[in-house]
């Protein structure tokens, strides 16, 4: 059975605003110096990235961390979304304690 939730805060923990628009930046979109992009094609940007890494896209409602929004938009899996971006953060999967 895999652990993807002591994964998930494993990537949670080492999150912060600049990783988050980072990755968001490596997967394509264009983040402002405010830390605002588009999600959608839209004339301005309506998607906000806090503090603690977490996004908000006030033109949904929609809210989460980077494996929701790879999850949500990019219609990846969750548990390919979660190990991708552990993967991008450096985090040892491998090491016994995912089980993955």
């Amino acid at each position: 059975m895999k652990n993807l939730k002591l994964l998930r805060q494993e990537i949670k923990a080492k999150t912060t605003k600049e990783i988050t628009a980072q990755i968001l930046s490596f997967i394509g979109y264009e983040i402002d110096r405010n830390y605002k992009f588009k999600l959608r094609e839209e004339h301005t940007s309506s998607a906000s990235i806090s503090e603690l890494g977490f996004i908000t896209d006030f033109g949904s409602g929609w809210s989460g961390d980077i494996v929701a929004i790879l999850h949500e938009y990019k219609y990846i899996s969750l548990s390919e979304a979660t190990i991708y971006v552990a993967k991008l953060l450096n985090i040892d999967i491998e090491d016994g304690r995912y089980k993955l």
